[in-house]
């Protein structure tokens, strides 16, 4: 009797294995990968930026004028204590990026943000701090290695190319870098540009 019992349970399994198997859609059996091509744009950027010591909030279009190029560095926690010099080396409009996106929400509004303001203090680059990584989604960048940075180039037509990356020296921000080390950053990224 437990026997029989048995028999029809595995039967009924292995029947709706079956007909789970027969019925599935071609699709769900063996999944095609799918490329997706994201396209990058500034069309697809937040239409407001917070600028670091500017206080405001500020729209896409006076960061990124149509028809203009720019370039975009967007900067890990340890290359935003390099870049803070990056207009005494050289005098394009270039826009920075705070990539602090991944950082806890509390350290964000305790340090982040005073510590982001103090070293651009001056400056007269741009520095979008992108706390809720909206630029960063645009620009496909899921990296949040400390001592990177990445350069895009922005076409007269809004398109953004990616031009290079580079690393600057580990535990910058904490153990602090040399003025000649971030001078030779500063101009090992200039003659790339």
């Amino acid at each position: 009797m437990i026997k029989n019992v048995l028999k029809i349970v595995f039967l009924g399994i292995v029947g709706f294995a079956g007909l789970v198997y027969l019925t599935a859609p071609e699709d769900r059996l063996a999944p095609k990968k799918q490329e997706m091509k994201v396209q990058k744009n500034v069309a697809y950027f937040p239409s407001h930026f917070e600028l670091i010591g500017e206080g405001n909030y500020f729209r896409k279009e006076v960061v990124f004028p149509k028809g203009e190029e720019k370039t975009i560095i967007v900067l890990n926690h340890d290359s935003l204590a390099v870049f803070n010099e990056l207009d005494k080396y050289i005098k394009k409009d270039i826009v920075l990026v705070a990539n602090v996106s991944q950082t806890p929400w509390l350290i964000k509004k305790l340090a982040v943000d005073g510590k982001l303001e103090e070293l651009y203090k001056g400056t007269n680059n741009k520095l979008i701090n992108d706390s809720n990584g909206a630029v960063i989604r645009v620009l496909s960048l899921n990296s949040v290695i400390p001592n990177k940075y990445y350069v895009y180039k922005v076409q007269k037509d809004g398109s953004i190319k990616e031009v290079f990356d580079g690393t600057v020296k580990l535990d910058a921000m904490q153990k602090g870098i040399s003025s000649e080390e971030k001078a030779s950053i500063l101009n090992s990224l200039i003659s790339k540009l």
